[in-house]
């Protein structure tokens, strides 16, 4: 169910008559419309789709890694991960909405049991445009990327501290404490989608619209306004990042949805890019006949890569014995969807599974993009992820009837409740 609200008069601002359109852009972006250059436009919001709903790849990348930015280092860091660095120690789950605008949080006692339950805290700030991935730094302050925003339509990331978080039970629409923001070359940030901070505090966006991986340094972070990013990467082997995460050996994984791969970026290939801007193609390149418009990743505790698939809504287990070289790997766990009964009638289990995140108890939680009314989240325990197969949820939280706890959530986290 879309609801949309339509507002008249003259004097209707543009920051509030772009908001009104978000039900276009939402579906449209999350579903992988996008313009060829400039400001965002964008297609008509699709139904429930029944077929592919991205291109079929173009172009294969190449495996081999070349770097013209700097000598190709010649140390090999632990490409297999013994364990994961995340997720946090907190347990707040943490959930963009694309058509909220929100970010919501649900404490544990909201995830016990299936339903649709109001969030603990909603952050509604006016400056949340198509928010696409929320991301905790190291003093508990929430970054979120948002895929446009009112005056470029470029994007922006916006800072919200822990403080502003503390106070959201009476002031759930904060002013962002620092915002980022492109130039206006749409080269800086361009439907910024998925965010990962470093050990150092660098923070690693991917662009989705002019697709590069960008990284800004604590004290551009802090600065806000238009930074021209620290380290700027592009490659041959980008058309459409989607989400990133870092592996426990500190390596940078993306999922490329447009070419079907996943992308890895070794240690010291990224510590010789840091500060530079120029083409690094990565060094692993990982292709599965299983992935068919990849969205999201994750590593379990194990070290093992997990991936979800828009178009077959399906979630991947990749060994993390395999992830040393490139290559064409078959998952050595596949989770299909299966039907949901809902407080208002059926759900699909995996409907375009957009995000993923790890508990401390090795859950996994996945945003379901289009499910029912406006989307869902779904819980997966150890004990169904440890093999093939089309299992029920543990917890299957719905969205509400006018999408108000859930609308279209995206790359959701774990971190601090207020």
């Amino acid at each position: 169910m879309m609801i949309e609200s339509h507002k008249s008069g003259s004097s209707v601002s543009y920051s509030r008559r772009l908001r009104a359109l978000l039900p276009i852009l939402a579906m449209s972006i999350a579903l992988g419309g996008c313009p060829s250059s400039g400001g965002p436009r964008f297609s008509r919001p699709k139904p429930k789709p029944t077929a592919t709903p991205t291109s079929t790849p173009t172009s294969t990348p190449t495996a081999t890694p070349t770097a013209t930015i700097a000598p190709t280092p010649t140390e090999t860091p632990t490409v297999t991960p013994t364990a994961t660095p995340t997720p946090s120690l907190t347990g707040g789950l943490w959930v963009p909405n694309l058509f909220g605008p929100s970010v919501n949080e649900f404490d544990q006692a909201r995830r016990v049991t299936s339903g649709n339950p109001d969030p603990q805290f909603t952050n509604e700030s006016a400056e949340l445009l198509l928010p696409a991935a929320a991301i905790f730094d190291s003093s508990q302050n929430l970054w979120v990327n948002n895929c446009s925003d009112a005056v470029l339509g470029a994007g922006a990331i916006t800072e919200f501290t822990s403080a502003q978080l503390a106070q959201l039970g009476s002031n759930p629409a904060p002013v962002p404490n620092t915002t980022l923001t492109d130039d206006g070359s749409f080269k800086d940030l361009h439907c910024p989608w998925g965010a990962q901070f470093d050990s150092a505090g660098n923070l690693w966006v991917s662009n989705r619209l002019t697709p590069n991986l960008v990284s800004f340094t604590p004290a551009q972070l802090g600065a806000g306004g238009n930074q021209t990013p620290n380290t700027i990467i592009t490659s041959t082997s980008f058309a459409d990042l989607r989400a990133i995460a870092f592996d426990a050996g500190a390596n940078l994984w993306l999922v490329e949805n447009s070419n079907n791969k996943i992308l890895g970026y070794k240690a010291a290939t990224r510590a010789t890019a840091l500060g530079h801007s120029g083409q690094v193609n990565p060094d692993i390149v990982i292709s599965s006949s299983s992935l068919n418009d990849p969205r999201a990743l994750a590593f379990d505790g194990s070290g093992n890569l997990w991936a979800s698939t828009g178009t077959n809504s399906q979630l991947l287990k990749f060994a993390a014995a395999s992830l040393g070289a490139s290559g064409t790997l078959t998952p050595t766990v596949i989770l299909s969807a299966t039907t949901v009964v809902t407080l208002d009638g059926t759900a699909n289990s995996l409907d375009f599974p957009e995000g993923l995140a790890f508990d401390t108890s090795g859950n996994l939680w996945v945003s379901n993009l289009i499910s029912d009314n406006a989307g869902s989240i779904a819980e997966f325990t150890p004990a169904q992820l440890a093999a093939s197969g089309s299992p029920s949820p543990a917890v299957f939280l719905d969205s509400d009837e006018f999408g108000i706890n859930i609308h279209q959530p995206t790359l959701l986290t774990f971190g601090p409740i207020p």
